[in-house]
């Protein structure tokens, strides 16, 4: 599978205007031909006025089918004249699931908040990290973490760049389960590893759209 990772960035003071608009107009135009979004989110805590949202395709060849369809249709065209001014910027990159993603991971429902973190890779160490990850780091955040929502690699835009999303009931549960974990020496014995192959991490606190909500498992 492949990923589109979006992200918008709107001028103060529109987001509550957009997801009025979009719900309204926008979200069933889109997911009649894109199907159920993997994620529709806007930062709560990191840079201000952004919405987050994923969606997932077979391939990059049926992620061109469908946004073609959806581009042709005129109640999408209408949408997104009334939405354009609303923004200041949109970006996307193209991700694929991590090689121990979904079989080892995967969205386990619903979740009040959300932890995105994107880290990037030293050059020539994409391989090493995520091996080093599989086999040690990624035991330790599903035993305390526990609520792996995606795991991703970048294909398509900034290179050797890794993006994994965490749910948490709230902010209350995300500190004690990290709490726990970074008290595991363990865990500080990964990161000793680890840490030599990032050249930089970040991350912000994403809250579900007031639309969205996961896609029933089949």
């Amino acid at each position: 599978m492949i990923v589109d990772l979006r992200t918008y960035t709107l001028h103060p003071g529109h987001l509550g205007a957009l997801f009025r608009l979009y719900a309204a107009e926008g979200y069933a135009t889109q997911t009649r031909h894109l199907g159920h979004p993997l994620g529709y989110y806007f930062v709560d805590i990191g840079p201000q006025n952004r919405v987050v949202h994923l969606w997932g395709y077979g391939d990059i060849a049926e992620r061109a089918a469908r946004r073609a369809a959806m581009e042709a249709d005129p109640a999408w065209t209408a949408y997104r004249g009334r939405s354009a001014p609303m923004y200041q910027r949109q970006d996307n990159k193209i991700l694929r699931d991590a090689p121990f993603h979904p079989a080892r991971t995967g969205p386990r429902g619903a979740f009040g908040v959300v932890d995105y973190r994107t880290y990037v890779v030293h050059p020539g160490k994409l391989g090493a990290m995520l091996a080093l990850y599989e086999a040690e780091g990624l035991p330790l955040q599903l035993k305390y973490l526990g609520n792996n929502v995606g795991w991703y690699v970048s294909d398509i835009g900034p290179q050797n760049e890794v993006v994994h999303l965490w749910g948490y009931a709230d902010l209350e549960d995300r500190h004690r389960r990290r709490s726990a974990m970074q008290a595991d020496p363990a865990w500080g014995a990964y990161l000793a590893r680890a840490t030599p192959l990032l050249l930089n991490m970040e991350n912000a606190i994403l809250r579900p759209a007031p639309f969205w909500s996961p896609a029933p498992r089949a």
